[in-house]
């Protein structure tokens, strides 16, 4: 039996590395309106923390839609030798669970959660990406024609201009930040206010990764489980969906055969057998006695001048975490067969508006099952109340474009 925890200002939390971190308000009423969320990969019987298990517990009850039976918790009372699976590891979340009551010889120690801190860093992910371009890998070695994708990780000024004058466009990353977030766009001149940004991350985190800036057509990822003793499980693909800005919008909820299918009419099949198995083995090694749990490899697919095909971008970022790509999959298995849906997370800050806007969309857009399974309309994933500004959904569309659904909200 596990205890299920979603804590979605992990990346915040390991980017500032203290137990006394306190997330942001936005980070804090994210994590309580989508606590629930876990339910969704539980197991019958695990136990999921909730901020209001009553609530909560008659949410479920209300909505059959094939839930496993699971036990509902406000966390402020673990037991002491509780199997804790949570959406990330961070000093924030480990002092919170002795706090818990659970014993700290089961949890990661200061030093398990600095490697896990350092291995799940955007300077990790520009070693990946060298590795997998490089002829150390087989991907490498036998498809470096389809691969794209460079990446600079700079401990200076200097590094950066130089990089900035080279490159028209690139990309500035704080090593570690929030999904999506800590990004800059450079414009090939090294002036404020990205300079003043560069000093600060800079001096707060020792570097700044630099990237050229590609003509992305496709997001999507390999997802991956580490068991921590060198075994690591591919889990399958994710296709998913960003904002101009880079933020997380959505996924796209397919079975495994079908987004393998999608992959394949863009790169070789055997193109894709490769890269998962390098990378499977790369991170058997890296993993070895460390992390246990889920992460995974944002890619990207590019596109370059002169060229028809597409190339494939192996490595954007590496998440040492439980992802949204995961959430999706799990979904999956909820859907009727032939059934394509989207997931995704929507945000609206004024109180009421979400509840008022789920409540015409239950009535335009019911959720239907057939035998067992979803097969069309609109899923609320998580419960709605009046101080809500998050919420988590699925909607069935069994005929549109992915690219052409509408947003969650409106």
């Amino acid at each position: 039996m596990e205890w299920h925890i979603f804590n979605p200002e992990n990346d915040l939390a390991l980017a500032c590395f203290s137990p006394y971190f306190i997330p942001p308000r936005s980070a804090r009423q994210m994590a309580d309106d989508l606590s629930a969320l876990p339910a969704w990969w539980a197991c019958a019987g695990d136990t999921v923390c909730v901020g209001r298990p009553d609530g909560v517990r008659q949410w479920a009850e209300a909505n059959d839609v094939g839930l496993p039976p699971l036990e509902w918790t406000d966390g402020e009372c673990l037991p002491v030798e509780a199997e804790v699976s949570p959406w990330g590891w961070s000093p924030l979340l480990v002092r919170r669970l002795v706090l818990a009551g659970v014993n700290p010889a089961i949890l990661p120690d200061e030093e398990m959660l600095r490697r896990f801190r350092e291995e799940g860093s955007r300077h990790r992910a520009v070693d990946l990406l060298a590795w997998l371009r490089g002829t150390g890998s087989t991907v490498g070695r036998r498809w470096g024609d389809w691969l794209c994708g460079e990446s600079f990780y700079c401990t200076d000024e200097a590094g950066i201009a130089r990089l900035l004058s080279y490159y028209p466009r690139t990309i500035l990353k704080a090593p570690w930040s929030g999904s999506g977030k800590g990004l800059r766009l450079g414009q090939g001149c090294y002036q404020p206010p990205l300079s003043g940004w560069c000093r600060r991350v800079l001096r707060e985190q020792g570097g700044v990764v630099v990237e050229p800036l590609y003509n992305k057509v496709y997001d999507f990822a390999m997802e991956f489980h580490s068991d921590g003793q060198g075994g690591v499980t591919y889990e399958g693909l994710s296709r998913f969906f960003t904002t101009v800005r880079g933020t997380y919008a959505g996924n796209r909820v397919v079975s495994e055969e079908e987004h393998i299918r999608w992959l394949t009419s863009f790169v070789p099949y055997a193109l894709w057998e490769t890269l998962r198995d390098d990378l499977t083995l790369y991170f058997s090694h890296v993993l070895d006695g460390g992390y246990r749990g889920p992460f995974g490899v944002d890619m990207m697919l590019c596109r370059r001048e002169g060229h028809e095909t597409l190339f494939l971008h192996p490595c954007v970022e590496v998440n040492l975490r439980r992802t949204m790509g995961h959430v999706a999959a799990s979904l999956a298995r909820f859907l009727a067969p032939g059934i394509e849906a989207r997931f995704g997370i929507d945000y609206c800050a004024e109180e009421g508006n979400l509840l008022a806007d789920q409540e015409r969309k239950m009535r335009e857009r019911p959720w239907r099952m057939t035998e067992g399974k979803l097969s069309a309309g609109y899923l609320p994933l998580t419960p709605v109340i009046p101080s809500s500004c998050y919420r988590a959904a699925l909607w069935v569309v069994p005929s549109s474009p992915a690219k052409a659904l509408p947003s969650p909200v409106g």
